[in-house]
């Protein structure tokens, strides 16, 4: 339709083992999230910033695993400001890249998890725990 806009966009996906074509409408919440994070990722352009909330909801445990993955391979030239309570995600983004944002008022800061001596531990999730058990945390919540 030339001058037009393009109202709707669908597509069918071919699984490995299966002989019919599936429809977009009759995947999974959880498929559908996980090809919107691939999709966006491997459009976005160096220097994005892509903020994914609650990474893990609706996300199969055989879906997250390689996309966190992906998110990784692709830190050095996006940034990532991702929320997650989930025990795999914290234990295999490393604390390196972890952030504690806190904002009083239109005051924000930024402290890298290696600031704080709460998270200084060997175990990820036992650090992830004792930061939302910290003053520090606990602070940023006002």
């Amino acid at each position: 339709m030339q001058g037009r806009a393009m109202e709707h966009l669908s597509f069918k996906l071919k699984e490995h083992g299966v002989p019919k074509w599936i429809r977009a409408e009759d995947i999974s919440s959880g498929m559908a999230r996980t090809l919107n994070h691939l999709v966006d990722l491997m459009l976005a352009p160096a220097g994005t910033v892509v903020l994914i909330d609650e990474f893990e909801n609706s996300l199969g445990v055989n879906c997250m695993g390689p996309l966190t993955d992906f998110i990784l391979s692709r830190a050095n030239d996006l940034q990532f400001v991702i929320t997650s309570h989930h025990p795999y995600i914290i234990n295999n983004i490393p604390k390196s890249h972890w952030k504690l944002v806190r904002r009083k008022g239109s005051t924000v800061r930024v402290t890298p998890a290696s600031e704080i001596p709460a998270l200084q531990g060997p175990s990820a999730q036992d650090d992830f725990i004792r930061l939302i058990n910290s003053p520090e945390f606990e602070e940023g919540m006002e």
